[in-house]
């Protein structure tokens, strides 16, 4: 579950375990995103209200990524409705709400994907790929992006990092990109234009992480 409020994060966590769910909580997408390198979530309950980046982004990212998510929120006017199911819940829950009802909608979506899933071989995750020699990167799906030269340069950072988180000053500093906020500005200026090219060229999301006020993080 990814919301700010401690007391409700705990509560509904705690609730979810006692119903016979695995649960774990995040104050934040960021935090969510570093937490996703140690812990699987297979459905995200997500608060709109979210320090850094907001629940809409965070719920369309889980949504690129096949993520099934859930709304939990104090908004509850027509078009906050709308804007979380547009942007890709699966259910809309109004705080307060009964938790008896939140853990039969997340059970009836669990159920629903396990019904539609395909079945992977045993033990097989095709993950990202970088092709230095032909300055391409290599989505799951095996579709393709060019890279630029600082595209290649930037990428390769990440990828090397192993899912470890690259922080502001190494990444200006490998790059050579100058002061430390100018320089990581124009990195994410350029990461915005390459999560759109791989987006257009492959049909998936470029799984980079911005970790708020920290730096990034590559999650194949």
């Amino acid at each position: 579950m990814v919301e700010d409020d401690e007391d409700i994060r705990s509560n509904v966590c705690r609730f979810l375990e006692k119903s016979g769910m695995q649960a774990w909580g995040a104050e934040s997408a960021e935090d969510f995103y570093v937490s996703l390198l140690r812990q699987r979530a297979d459905l995200v309950v997500v608060d709109l209200g979210l320090p850094g980046e907001s629940g809409l982004s965070l719920v369309r990212r889980l949504a690129q990524q096949g993520v099934p998510a859930v709304v939990l929120t104090a908004r509850g006017d027509l078009e906050s409705r709308i804007a979380g199911l547009d942007a890709g819940a699966l259910q809309y829950f109004v705080k307060p709400t009964d938790l008896h009802e939140l853990v039969a909608g997340i059970r009836s979506q669990l159920r629903r994907g396990e019904a539609t899933q395909a079945p992977a071989p045993a033990g097989h995750v095709v993950p990202w790929r970088l092709d230095a020699m032909a300055a391409q990167l290599v989505a799951p799906n095996l579709r393709t992006v060019a890279l630029t030269t600082r595209e290649l340069e930037l990428v390769g950072h990440l990828i090397a990092a192993k899912g470890s988180l690259v922080t502001k000053q190494g990444l200006v500093d490998a790059m050579g990109a100058g002061d430390v906020e100018d320089g990581f500005h124009r990195i994410e200026s350029q990461l915005t234009r390459l999560r759109r090219k791989t987006l257009e060229a492959t049909g998936m999301a470029l799984p980079v992480r911005a970790v708020f006020g920290k730096g990034l993080v590559f999650v194949p």
